[in-house]
């Protein structure tokens, strides 16, 4: 009986240490959390990046949980438009391609948070005749969100549309709204502009 009762009260330290190890290693990531939310992108530690984007949001506390999916989602959208702009300005995107898993949120909160724009039928017409680049093909390509938003019981959903402030096709929707209005000319268009192959 002594033993059994060794044995219960060794396993019980033991479940209390691991609890209180878990949980100072969860208020170290909740302080990673909080000290990646009010630093700038350029700022942040590159080495411990991987470490903030793998943290499990259920640990944090709910007030810290849609502002870290918002920089987590910045983060992605960072790396990705590193990625992409290794291949240059001549894409050629595949027809049955996708957006990446990660590079993909319906959350219109967390887009804006990650710094991204909307955008209007308008920008996307004149950027597919600049560039021949198709919704599809700056989803794929670029970091283009295309949403449907449900407006409610017996409405039509609503599709909008939000790219990335730093992506490189922003340049040509600012060309493309030029200073005086959506719509205008200027002469931002070049010989280096964005462009799809099909």
């Amino acid at each position: 009986m002594k033993f059994l009762l060794l044995v219960l009260l060794s396993l019980a330290c033991a479940t209390f240490a691991g609890a209180e190890d878990k949980a100072a290693a969860d208020k170290d990531k909740v302080a990673m959390v909080e000290y990646f939310l009010k630093t700038p992108v350029a700022d942040l530690p590159s080495d411990h990046i991987d470490e903030f984007i793998a943290i499990d949001p259920e640990i944090l506390p709910k007030k810290l949980r849609k502002k870290f999916a918002g920089k987590k989602f910045e983060l992605l959208t960072f790396k990705r438009l590193a990625e992409g702009k290794k291949k240059g300005t001549i894409r050629s995107p595949e027809a049955d391609c996708d957006t990446p898993k990660d590079n993909k949120s319906s959350d219109i909160e967390i887009l804006k948070l990650a710094g991204y724009e909307e955008l209007f039928d308008d920008d996307l017409i004149c950027v597919e005749k600049e560039t021949k680049c198709t919704p599809h093909d700056l989803a794929c390509e670029f970091s283009l969100q295309i949403i449907a938003e449900d407006k409610g019981k017996g409405k039509k959903k609503v599709v909008r549309f939000f790219m990335h402030k730093n992506d490189m096709m922003m340049g040509i929707v600012a060309g493309c709204r030029g200073k005086n209005g959506v719509g205008k000319q200027t002469n931002f268009f070049g010989t280096m502009k964005p462009l799809c192959q099909h």
